[in-house]
């Protein structure tokens, strides 16, 4: 794994079940929130148009689509 990978994977452990905002080098968190609008709101914020929005799911439970 890459320290790059593995540096967003630490980062992520802070956003359990909150919605994130991801920098386009997918290096790091650019914006968080409760919904996907309060994330995209604070990446916008802090100068991240293009950052891709995701779930980050609570840890230890495991789902079936």
């Amino acid at each position: 794994m890459t320290d790059k990978r593995q540096s967003l994977e630490d980062d992520l452990m802070n956003y359990e079940d909150k919605w994130v905002a991801i920098a386009e080098d997918e290096e790091r968190v650019v914006g968080s929130g409760e919904t996907p609008r309060q994330a995209k709101a604070e990446a916008d914020a802090n100068g991240y148009p293009e950052a891709a929005l995701f779930k980050v799911r609570p840890f230890g439970k495991y789902y079936v689509y």
